[in-house]
């Protein structure tokens, strides 16, 4: 085990093959955030979907990009290796994002989401375990590690939310989600430049066998996986369907989790996965309220924010580049305090960071709903109130998402490693998808006569509504914290 003592902190301190992960990441989130900026609108301009279509739709999309998780966490541990799977998901996902710069018909926007769904399942998995799999085991890097690793996401993100709205706005939208398929390709660029990296930090299915195998194996998941995109396309054609699919992938999940926790041999070893479930259920309410961003937080802006901010003019779309911009922020400060607490003996547990994460989002709607009494004439609000809005949320999301990854990586045994981030994943994608149905309850109806003062009203009480309900469970979550941290400590020193 690593000493707290015997490392030093901060981002230049990582491991060298920390750094390569970090910078695909970097491009990964920047072509996925790129469409999630202009997703729903593009829905709606593009192809004539309703609002209420189009946040279902996205909230679909995201709900079974992550639900289905666990297989690549399955291929990434069991089939082809991490390192495999990761540059076959770069490959998808570049076809995947290129496509909508052609898309003319919802026939193809389908299949490129399906492409899209299908890049993530293989690629996103793989790359926690990676970062994971850059340290030994107990070394005190590894919560600033995944906050730097979050770090690159949100930096990513930060610039195609700004980048690829404005593109899209002065040219077309295909122009600025083309853009996606760039990153990409730059990516996997440097899976190339950085390949020994990625060799040395693959697991053991990946290392052993003949190179002939693995190829083979590739190419036949490769055939698969093009299938399983066509058929996700037609999947998200039924909203319907897809809300039961990904509905019954969460229960199958949750089923799989307690077989193996009773199928594991020892006693820590099984209160870790169920402190590991306890967290993740906890979870499923940040990743409802993490829906919002793209999709009511997206439309109040731009039915009732004036665009104008310090004198400036900013689209409606790239309100959503404030979240990354705290994350950014916040996360050096963050990660940095960490390492500092556990080096005095005082470290900040992960259960009070996940009760008092739900707390401070849980403020962020409160302050939303409270000054959409500030309105105009018009039914808008100062953009300055939605600024720092997303300054409480992202504050609360570092709390909450930067640290699931380092929560089931340390619960969770290390040889489950890829259904660990698969289960976390099946998680969010509960989560957004109940987001995104509660999210439609405030969309504007073309059908009526709507206008920005009565759109307000529906959004104050959204807002009001999860604000009110993080809190409380905020609450309740606070009283548990002393006695869930005590037990992780327990289990934490033992299971690895």
């Amino acid at each position: 085990m690593t000493s707290s003592r015997q490392v030093k902190n901060g981002f230049w301190n990582m491991p060298k093959s920390f750094y390569p992960i970090f910078m695909v990441e970097f491009w990964e989130r920047f072509a996925f955030y790129g469409l999630q900026s202009v997703a729903v609108l593009f829905f709606i301009q593009k192809f004539g979907l309703k609002e209420s279509e189009a946040t279902d739709l996205f909230s679909s999309f995201s709900g079974i990009m992550y639900g289905l998780m666990l297989i690549g966490g399955i291929l990434g541990d069991k089939v082809l290796g991490l390192r495999r799977s990761y540059v076959l998901g770069i490959v998808f996902l570049m076809i995947g994002y290129s496509s909508f710069a052609f898309t003319t018909d919802i026939s193809a926007l389908y299949w490129g989401m399906g492409m899209i769904v299908v890049g993530n399942v293989l690629f996103k998995t793989n790359a926690g375990n990676f970062v994971s799999r850059c340290f030994e085991p107990g070394d005190p890097r590894i919560d600033s590690a995944f906050t730097y690793f979050y770090m690159s996401i949100n930096l990513g993100s930060f610039v195609s939310m700004i980048l690829v709205p404005i593109v899209a706005e002065h040219y077309s939208y295909g122009a600025g989600i083309g853009l996606c398929g760039g990153g990409m390709l730059i990516a996997l660029v440097l899976y190339f430049i950085f390949r020994s990296h990625f060799v040395k930090n693959d697991n053991q299915t990946g290392k052993e066998g003949s190179v002939l195998v693995k190829n083979s194996l590739v190419l036949v998941v490769a055939i698969v996986a093009l299938a399983s995109a066509y058929f996700v396309g037609n999947l998200l054609k039924d909203p319907h369907l897809s809300r039961i699919i990904l509905f019954s992938v969460a229960a199958f999940t949750a089923v799989i989790f307690f077989i193996i926790r009773a199928t594991t041999p020892t006693k820590v070893e099984k209160t870790g996965m169920l402190l590991a479930f306890v967290l993740l259920m906890q979870s499923v309410f940040f990743w409802l309220l993490y829906m919002q961003m793209s999709t009511s937080l997206v439309l109040f802006a731009v039915h009732n924010v004036r665009t104008d901010f310090l004198g400036v003019t900013i689209p409606p779309l790239v309100t959503q580049s404030f979240n990354p911009f705290y994350i950014f922020a916040l996360s050096p400060i963050l990660a940095t305090w960490y390492v500092n607490c556990e080096n005095k003996g005082n470290p900040i547990s992960i259960p009070a960071k996940f009760a008092s994460g739900t707390l401070v989002c849980g403020l962020a709607y409160i302050l939303l709903a409270a000054t959409c009494i500030l309105h105009d004439d018009n039914g808008q609000i100062s953009m300055l109130w939605l600024f720092l809005g997303y300054g409480l949320y992202s504050l609360g999301e570092l709390l909450i998402s930067a640290i699931g990854l380092a929560m089931v990586s340390k619960l969770i045994p290390s040889r489950l490693g890829g259904f660990a981030q698969g289960a976390w994943f099946v998680t969010t994608a509960f989560g957004q998808k109940i987001g995104g149905i509660i999210s439609g309850y405030a969309t504007i109806d073309d059908s009526k006569v709507v206008d920005n003062i009565q759109s307000l009203y529906a959004y104050e009480k959204l807002f009001w509504a999860l604000g009110i309900g993080s809190t409380i469970l905020a609450i309740v979550f606070l009283f548990f914290v002393k006695k869930l941290a005590k037990t992780m400590t327990e289990v934490t020193a033992q299971i690895r």
